[in-house]
């Protein structure tokens, strides 16, 4: 159906730059294969993109955003269900971003080098925002919880605003090493948004439960990532990306969170196969955890309460709360006593500290919460109540490590 047929006005605009969309598209092929011989060699060197797809091979294709189409018109008769249409204000202006990068004429486009690399970058976002919706779409989640979908998207969303601000940073830098470490960080952001969409599209289902979605919260991974790659070049001697990268906690945590949720998929498996259902029980709060964990850096208490948030949903709620199903007594394979500790943990930081008051109920109380909770600091490396953002970054690298080693242990002692 063309665009001009539909009556809803955020659909029809919607349409109207998807199509001018795959215009920039064509026009951007025609740039790349006119200058084709002048590409600089090191836009090829980016190994971490070869095992997600073929989207380096041949970028002269036809853009797959006609699919969107199909898509748009099938939800045209769902949008009512959406009271402020935020799906497709956000999808109208993620497009409208594309399109303004991937016009030739702007000063931007430098050489034919820059101009491949925000056609893959377009690619990149175009298949991940296809294969998530497609899975969103064919489960009917767009009329059943409209809210998860947003949190569902919002990588995307979140990586269409970083490709956009890192473009203006290259046009205004100065700085070779600068320049290196900015392309670096966008390589980096491509191989993360398809990684999380790799995740999302094995987990993605009607959730167990009729929960609201989780609300609104800051994923910073790309901004932070970044300028730890900025501050690490003016310093650094590596050669290499993988080299660089490496260096940076952030994308190192971004990486270990990717490690813990392909776990979790496994633990489910195995217990599937085993017992006829699901370790962890992907609740709407998890599927919120599973789209922004990887995204989600802690800077301060809140941003870290909304971290807590995510563990506690994904390894307490949806294990049983008060029937923990990884325990033994509850037909698992973990000691209470001995193996507990990570749940303990992540409990007592959200209750007593978090979102809940530690000075409540009798004197004798308040101390035992507020020992406790210097006990759960010190466990996780830290001999102080959190301040600095800085503490704050230690405590997520540190929960991070035991959820994997948490997770790891349930897995081997699942399948001995």
């Amino acid at each position: 159906m063309p665009f001009e047929q539909f009556n809803d006005s955020y659909l029809k605009n919607i349409l109207q730059n998807s199509e001018n969309l795959n215009k920039a598209y064509t026009s951007a092929f025609s740039k790349i294969s006119e200058q084709i011989s002048g590409i600089d060699q090191r836009f090829t060197g980016k190994p971490r993109l070869f095992a997600h797809s073929e989207l380096l091979e041949n970028l002269s294709g036809k853009s797959r955003l006609f699919a969107h189409s199909e898509l748009l018109e099938n939800l045209s008769g769902k949008s009512r269900l959406m009271p402020q249409d935020n799906l497709y204000i956000d999808l109208n202006k993620q497009i409208s971003s594309w399109q303004k990068l991937l016009q030739p004429s702007l000063d931007i486009f430098q050489s034919s080098r820059q101009l491949k690399e925000i056609v893959l970058a377009s690619k990149v976002w175009d298949k991940s925002f296809t294969e998530v919706t497609r899975q969103i779409q064919e489960l009917n989640l767009f009329s059943k919880n409209p809210a998860l979908v947003q949190n569902l998207l919002k990588p995307s969303r979140v990586y269409t605003d970083f490709v956009e601000k890192t473009y203006q940073r290259l046009e205004q830098s100065t700085s070779e090493k600068v320049d290196w470490a900015l392309e670096t960080s966008l390589h980096l952001a491509e191989d993360q948004l398809l990684t999380t969409t790799e995740t999302l599209v094995n987990i993605i289902t009607v959730p167990a439960d009729k929960e609201l979605a989780f609300c609104e919260i800051d994923l910073l991974l790309p901004i932070v990532q970044q300028d730890e790659l900025i501050a690490i070049v003016e310093s650094c001697e590596e050669e290499d990306e993988e080299s660089l990268i490496r260096l940076s906690p952030a994308a190192q945590a971004s990486a270990q969170v990717k490690r813990i949720l392909d776990l979790i998929i496994q633990c489910n498996e195995v217990t599937q196969t085993k017992v006829h259902k699901e370790m962890f029980k992907p609740t709407t709060k998890v599927l919120d955890a599973y789209a922004q964990l990887p995204w989600l850096i802690p800077q301060d208490k809140r941003s870290f309460g909304d971290f807590i948030d995510h563990l506690y949903f994904t390894f307490y709620e949806s294990a049983g709360k008060d029937n923990l199903r990884f325990l033994t007594k509850h037909g698992g394979v973990l000691d209470e006593n001995l193996d507990g500790d990570f749940i303990w943990c992540i409990k007592h930081l959200r209750n007593k500290w978090l979102r809940h008051d530690a000075d409540h109920g009798k004197e004798t109380d308040i101390r035992k919460s507020w020992k406790d909770l210097s006990d759960k600091f010190k466990w996780l490396g830290l001999n102080h109540t959190p301040i600095k953002e800085e503490h704050f970054r230690k405590l997520h690298r540190s929960l991070l490590k035991e959820a994997e080693s948490f997770l790891e242990k349930i897995l081997e002692k699942l399948i001995s």
